[in-house]
């Protein structure tokens, strides 16, 4: 009774945590990455967010299980401590992990200042796009020294109106998909579409965030588990819906065209030029919402690596009397630098290739401790299977057409494992 009593008292129920999900996926990871998923698999992109859904989805078991046997607010970092230690191989992927949520927030901050350029009809400045990039983030690290909460109570708002847009752009654009666009798809190639479902994994890998609720959810070993099914699901047939959408009202080439802000370019023929700023203004939302979200998120990361003394206790400190600062000033200094360096589809690439990387570990963790979280080892070799294959194709589609991202990604990996190596070593020195 008394432990009905306190699990009652808990803040959030199943669809609390599961909005959660689909406000962390939906929105900045479709308006930026759609455009790449038909370049690569053409009229059936909408295959690839089937396929990059179900390798969520998959994993979400896994994840659902650790979290509710290691309920923690650091997330995967505190599963991959658990099952590999607090030693270098935990660190570099902890670190790894922590420079993923840097390229999601770089991959934002492009589709943003792709977004403003084509709102203002200046799509092919060179000029303006990285001022609007570079912007949005310096204002977001900006809102977070001075007050991240006033931002925060509106992300309820904001998650409410990048869904409905969304969904209200799938309903009046599937009564006018034509058909012979659709069949206009005559060559098929499953590469193709498992190509671009790495390239997509991206635009999913929000559902991790679910997982953070375990320690204020009611009933978590039931409903955590629910939340994450329910919310990868909702956002893939979301996805389905608005890729139909896309293929069904532009010719590829149109695509090809305006990949970089295709969502807006699709609701032209629907709404003329008032669905194309209707749509721009959506993704602007939606992409300094994001930008919001994981520019914060990956600050309290650094908190719970640097407390499992794999990164330096420097990176805890206060700055201009805001608690790490100092690793809110690193982090937005670094995804400066991504945005200024790489364009969108390599920031996809290489963001894809670290969250798959660390998604396999996840799986890989919970395997190691599935006595402890009393998972069904069938489900748990099907997640390790789907992202250790997603992980293959992307890294095989990128090493064939001799793409930079392989270079940029293995540097990175190369450079956290060296970097924690060093760090064990000269801890042990002490």
């Amino acid at each position: 009774m008394q432990h009905r009593q306190k699990d009652d008292k808990k803040a959030m129920g199943l669809w609390t945590a599961t909005s959660i999900g689909v406000g962390a996926m939906i929105g900045a990871g479709i308006f930026a990455l759609m455009g790449i998923a038909v370049q690569i698999a053409g009229k059936f992109a909408y295959l690839s967010f089937i396929v990059a859904g179900i390798i969520a989805a998959l994993t979400s078991y896994s994840v659902s299980r650790l979290a509710v046997k290691f309920p923690s607010k650091g997330g995967p970092v505190e599963y991959l401590n658990k099952a590999y230690g607090k030693g270098t191989f935990a660190g570099g992927l902890n670190i790894a992990m922590w420079l993923g949520y840097l390229i999601v927030t770089s991959l934002y901050a492009k589709a943003f200042g792709e977004y403003g350029t084509a709102l203002l009809g200046m799509e092919d400045s060179s000029f303006l796009l990285p001022i609007l990039s570079s912007s949005i983030v310096i204002l977001f690290v900006f809102i977070n020294f001075i007050g991240a909460s006033l931002v925060g109570k509106s992300e309820l708002v904001t998650v409410l109106v990048k869904t409905g847009v969304l969904l209200l752009f799938c309903a009046v654009g599937l009564t006018t998909v034509q058909t012979e666009e659709l069949m206009a798809a005559t060559s098929f190639r499953f590469s193709d579409v498992v190509f671009a479902s790495g390239v997509i994994f991206m635009s999913y890998e929000g559902f991790g965030l679910v997982a953070n609720t375990a320690e204020d959810l009611r009933k978590p070993s039931k409903n955590l588990p629910i939340a994450l099914f329910l919310s990868v699901g909702i956002v893939m047939l979301i996805y389905i819906f608005a890729t139909v959408v896309v293929v069904g009202n532009l010719s590829l080439p149109e695509i090809e065209n305006a990949k970089e802000y295709v969502l807006a370019e699709a609701a032209r023929p629907l709404l003329g030029s008032l669905g194309f700023e209707i749509m721009a203004i959506a993704a602007l939302f939606s992409t300094a919402s994001a930008i919001n979200a994981t520019i914060y998120g990956p600050v309290n990361m650094v908190q719970e690596t640097s407390k499992a003394n794999q990164l330096p206790y420097f990176f805890t400190k206060d700055l201009f009397g805001h608690q790490s600062g100092i690793a809110l000033l690193i982090t937005g200094g670094i995804v400066l630098l991504i945005t200024n360096t790489l364009n969108l589809e390599s920031i996809a690439e290489v963001g894809s290739l670290v969250f798959l990387m660390i998604y396999t570990a996840v799986n890989i963790a919970n395997f190691k401790l599935r006595h402890q979280t009393k998972s069904k080892i069938w489900l748990v070799m099907l997640g390790i299977s789907g992202t250790t294959f997603a992980f293959g194709a992307l890294f095989y589609y990128q090493w064939q057409k001799g793409s930079l991202s392989i270079s940029v990604f293995l540097g990175l990996i190369l450079l956290c494992f060296i970097y924690e190596w060093f760090f064990q070593q000269k801890k042990e020195l002490r």
